[in-house]
């Protein structure tokens, strides 16, 4: 599994646990720590994907302006 595949797992995670405590009568302070963790593995997904869009354009010469042909 490599780290794309680990961070869309996790932010998948964290999903299931704001569905998880939708009635809980803390919810507000849990979803409060909760949406840091989320924004920091969403801005390590974007770094991850923007890197890999990189790398695929410049081993393709003919997508090196970031647009299709």
């Amino acid at each position: 599994m490599n780290e794309k595949e680990r961070l869309l797992l996790a932010l998948q995670q964290i999903n299931n646990i704001t569905q998880l405590i939708q009635d809980n009568q803390y919810k507000d302070f849990l979803y409060g720590k909760l949406i840091g963790i989320e924004v920091e593995l969403q801005r390590q997904l974007t770094n991850i994907t923007y890197h890999e869009r990189r790398r695929f354009q410049s081993s393709s010469p003919e997508h090196a302006d970031g647009t299709e042909q």
